[in-house]
Protein backbone atom coordinates (compact mmCIF):
# COMPACT_ATOMS: atom_id res chain seq x y z
CA UNK A 1 0.00 0.00 0.00
CA UNK A 2 2.89 2.35 0.72
CA UNK A 3 3.93 2.19 -2.94
CA UNK A 4 0.53 3.54 -4.00
CA UNK A 5 0.75 6.85 -2.08
CA UNK A 6 3.47 8.39 -4.29
CA UNK A 7 1.34 7.76 -7.37
CA UNK A 8 -1.68 9.29 -5.64
CA UNK A 9 0.51 12.34 -5.04
CA UNK A 10 1.47 12.29 -8.73
CA UNK A 11 -2.18 12.24 -9.76
CA UNK A 12 -3.12 15.10 -7.45
CA UNK A 13 -0.13 17.11 -8.64
CA UNK A 14 -1.15 16.67 -12.27
CA UNK A 15 -4.73 17.60 -11.40
CA UNK A 16 -3.60 20.83 -9.73
CA UNK A 17 -1.27 21.66 -12.64
CA UNK A 18 -4.19 21.19 -15.03
CA UNK A 19 -5.42 24.61 -13.84
CA UNK A 20 -2.83 26.08 -16.21
CA UNK A 21 -5.13 25.05 -19.10
CA UNK A 22 -8.21 26.63 -17.53
CA UNK A 23 -10.79 25.78 -14.92
CA UNK A 24 -12.00 22.20 -15.10
CA UNK A 25 -13.97 19.71 -12.96
CA UNK A 26 -10.94 17.71 -11.82
CA UNK A 27 -9.22 20.85 -10.53
CA UNK A 28 -12.36 21.82 -8.61
CA UNK A 29 -12.38 18.30 -7.17
CA UNK A 30 -8.84 18.86 -5.85
CA UNK A 31 -9.98 22.13 -4.26
CA UNK A 32 -12.93 20.45 -2.55
CA UNK A 33 -10.69 17.60 -1.43
CA UNK A 34 -8.14 19.97 0.07
CA UNK A 35 -10.77 22.03 1.89
CA UNK A 36 -12.56 18.92 3.15
CA UNK A 37 -9.38 17.29 4.43
CA UNK A 38 -8.24 20.54 6.09
CA UNK A 39 -11.56 21.06 7.85
CA UNK A 40 -11.77 17.40 8.86
CA UNK A 41 -8.25 17.41 10.28
CA UNK A 42 -8.84 20.69 12.13
CA UNK A 43 -12.12 19.47 13.60
CA UNK A 44 -10.51 16.20 14.71
CA UNK A 45 -7.64 18.01 16.45
CA UNK A 46 -10.03 20.43 18.17
CA UNK A 47 -12.31 17.68 19.44
CA UNK A 48 -9.70 15.10 20.48
CA UNK A 49 -6.73 17.21 21.59
CA UNK A 50 -8.57 20.23 22.99
CA UNK A 51 -12.14 19.61 24.10
CA UNK A 52 -11.99 15.94 25.14
CA UNK A 53 -8.67 16.23 26.97
CA UNK A 54 -9.68 19.37 28.85
CA UNK A 55 -13.11 18.05 29.78
CA UNK A 56 -11.62 14.74 30.95
CA UNK A 57 -9.01 16.63 32.98
CA UNK A 58 -11.66 18.82 34.63
CA UNK A 59 -13.87 15.80 35.40
CA UNK A 60 -11.00 13.77 36.85
CA UNK A 61 -9.97 16.69 39.03
CA UNK A 62 -13.54 17.11 40.25
CA UNK A 63 -13.77 20.71 39.05
CA UNK A 64 -17.42 21.40 38.10
CA UNK A 65 -16.66 25.08 37.48
CA UNK A 66 -14.05 24.08 34.91
CA UNK A 67 -16.53 21.76 33.19
CA UNK A 68 -19.08 24.59 32.97
CA UNK A 69 -16.53 26.97 31.47
CA UNK A 70 -15.52 24.33 28.93
CA UNK A 71 -19.17 23.70 28.06
CA UNK A 72 -19.65 27.34 27.06
CA UNK A 73 -17.60 27.16 23.83
CA UNK A 74 -19.32 23.87 22.98
CA UNK A 75 -22.74 25.51 23.31
CA UNK A 76 -21.62 28.49 21.25
CA UNK A 77 -20.36 26.12 18.56
CA UNK A 78 -23.67 24.25 18.50
CA UNK A 79 -25.51 27.54 17.99
CA UNK A 80 -23.78 27.85 14.60
CA UNK A 81 -25.74 24.81 13.38
CA UNK A 82 -28.98 26.82 13.66
CA UNK A 83 -28.07 28.32 10.26
CA UNK A 84 -28.85 24.92 8.73
CA UNK A 85 -32.32 23.68 7.83
CA UNK A 86 -35.32 26.00 8.06
CA UNK A 87 -33.23 28.64 9.89
CA UNK A 88 -36.02 29.65 12.26
CA UNK A 89 -33.45 30.05 15.03
CA UNK A 90 -30.68 31.35 12.78
CA UNK A 91 -30.58 34.62 14.75
CA UNK A 92 -28.94 32.73 17.67
CA UNK A 93 -25.90 32.05 15.48
CA UNK A 94 -25.15 35.78 15.59
CA UNK A 95 -24.00 35.39 19.21
CA UNK A 96 -20.97 33.11 18.54
CA UNK A 97 -20.24 34.89 15.26
CA UNK A 98 -20.15 38.31 16.94
CA UNK A 99 -17.93 36.92 19.70
CA UNK A 100 -15.66 35.28 17.13
CA UNK A 101 -15.29 38.46 15.06
CA UNK A 102 -14.68 40.63 18.13
CA UNK A 103 -11.99 38.30 19.47
CA UNK A 104 -10.39 38.00 16.01
CA UNK A 105 -10.35 41.80 15.58
CA UNK A 106 -8.87 42.30 19.05
CA UNK A 107 -6.16 39.70 18.41
CA UNK A 108 -5.38 41.24 15.02
CA UNK A 109 -5.04 44.73 16.48
CA UNK A 110 -2.95 43.52 19.42
CA UNK A 111 -0.78 41.41 17.11
CA UNK A 112 -0.24 44.34 14.76
CA UNK A 113 0.73 46.65 17.61
CA UNK A 114 3.00 44.19 19.41
CA UNK A 115 4.40 42.40 16.39
CA UNK A 116 4.73 45.19 13.81
CA UNK A 117 4.22 48.77 14.97
CA UNK A 118 6.06 48.73 18.31
CA UNK A 119 9.06 46.71 16.99
CA UNK A 120 9.26 49.11 14.02
CA UNK A 121 9.32 52.11 16.35
CA UNK A 122 11.95 50.46 18.53
CA UNK A 123 14.06 49.61 15.48
CA UNK A 124 13.79 53.21 14.24
CA UNK A 125 14.81 54.63 17.62
CA UNK A 126 17.65 52.12 17.81
CA UNK A 127 18.80 53.30 14.39
CA UNK A 128 19.03 56.87 15.69
CA UNK A 129 21.01 55.96 18.81
CA UNK A 130 23.38 53.49 17.12
CA UNK A 131 24.55 55.40 14.05
CA UNK A 132 28.16 55.25 15.22
CA UNK A 133 28.42 51.53 14.44
CA UNK A 134 31.97 50.54 13.37
CA UNK A 135 30.60 48.48 10.51
CA UNK A 136 29.75 50.98 7.75
CA UNK A 137 27.25 48.60 6.13
CA UNK A 138 25.27 48.31 9.37
CA UNK A 139 25.26 52.09 9.81
CA UNK A 140 24.05 52.66 6.24
CA UNK A 141 21.35 50.06 6.73
CA UNK A 142 20.08 51.80 9.84
CA UNK A 143 20.01 55.16 8.09
CA UNK A 144 18.06 53.63 5.19
CA UNK A 145 15.61 52.04 7.65
CA UNK A 146 15.04 55.33 9.46
CA UNK A 147 14.62 57.34 6.24
CA UNK A 148 12.26 54.73 4.80
CA UNK A 149 10.04 54.75 7.88
CA UNK A 150 9.78 58.55 7.83
CA UNK A 151 9.07 58.74 4.09
CA UNK A 152 6.40 56.04 4.19
CA UNK A 153 4.68 57.67 7.16
CA UNK A 154 4.65 61.00 5.30
CA UNK A 155 2.98 59.31 2.32
CA UNK A 156 -0.15 58.56 4.40
CA UNK A 157 -1.85 61.96 4.47
CA UNK A 158 -5.64 61.69 4.10
CA UNK A 159 -6.75 64.50 6.41
CA UNK A 160 -7.04 67.20 3.73
CA UNK A 161 -7.35 67.31 -0.02
CA UNK A 162 -4.29 68.52 -1.89
CA UNK A 163 -5.00 71.60 -4.04
CA UNK A 164 -2.86 74.25 -5.66
CA UNK A 165 -3.49 76.63 -2.77
CA UNK A 166 -3.27 74.08 0.05
CA UNK A 167 -0.73 71.35 -0.47
CA UNK A 168 0.16 68.98 2.39
CA UNK A 169 3.41 69.61 4.20
CA UNK A 170 6.22 67.61 2.67
CA UNK A 171 4.33 66.84 -0.55
CA UNK A 172 7.53 65.96 -2.41
CA UNK A 173 8.70 63.72 0.40
CA UNK A 174 5.26 62.07 0.46
CA UNK A 175 5.60 61.21 -3.24
CA UNK A 176 9.01 59.70 -2.55
CA UNK A 177 7.46 57.74 0.33
CA UNK A 178 4.76 56.37 -1.97
CA UNK A 179 7.40 55.22 -4.45
CA UNK A 180 9.35 53.72 -1.56
CA UNK A 181 6.22 51.83 -0.54
CA UNK A 182 5.60 50.65 -4.11
CA UNK A 183 9.16 49.33 -4.39
CA UNK A 184 8.80 47.58 -1.03
CA UNK A 185 5.57 45.90 -2.12
CA UNK A 186 7.26 44.89 -5.37
CA UNK A 187 10.02 43.21 -3.37
CA UNK A 188 7.42 41.39 -1.25
CA UNK A 189 5.56 40.19 -4.37
CA UNK A 190 8.85 39.11 -5.94
CA UNK A 191 9.62 37.05 -2.83
CA UNK A 192 6.19 35.44 -3.00
CA UNK A 193 6.69 34.67 -6.69
CA UNK A 194 10.06 33.06 -5.96
CA UNK A 195 8.36 30.92 -3.29
CA UNK A 196 5.70 29.76 -5.77
CA UNK A 197 8.35 29.02 -8.38
CA UNK A 198 10.33 27.00 -5.84
CA UNK A 199 7.24 24.94 -5.03
CA UNK A 200 6.57 24.42 -8.75
CA UNK A 201 10.17 23.30 -9.37
CA UNK A 202 9.91 20.89 -6.44
CA UNK A 203 6.74 19.35 -7.88
CA UNK A 204 8.31 19.04 -11.35
CA UNK A 205 11.36 17.30 -9.86
CA UNK A 206 9.04 15.01 -7.92
CA UNK A 207 7.19 14.07 -11.10
CA UNK A 208 10.43 13.50 -13.00
CA UNK A 209 11.70 11.17 -10.26
CA UNK A 210 8.45 9.22 -10.20
CA UNK A 211 8.51 8.70 -13.97
CA UNK A 212 12.24 7.88 -13.95
CA UNK A 213 13.29 10.97 -15.86
CA UNK A 214 15.79 12.27 -13.32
Amino acid sequence: MSAVWPWIAVGLTLIVLSRAFGDNPVFRFSQYLFVGLSLGYTATIIVTDVLVKRINGAVQQGDPVGVVFLAIPVILGLLLFTRLGNQQLSWSANIPLALLFCVAAALAIAGTLQGTLLPQIQASLFSITQLSEPDIAVSVGRVVLLVGVILVLLSFNFTRQATKDARPVGGGLARIGRWWLIVSLGIVFAGALITYQTALIDRILFLSRQFGLG
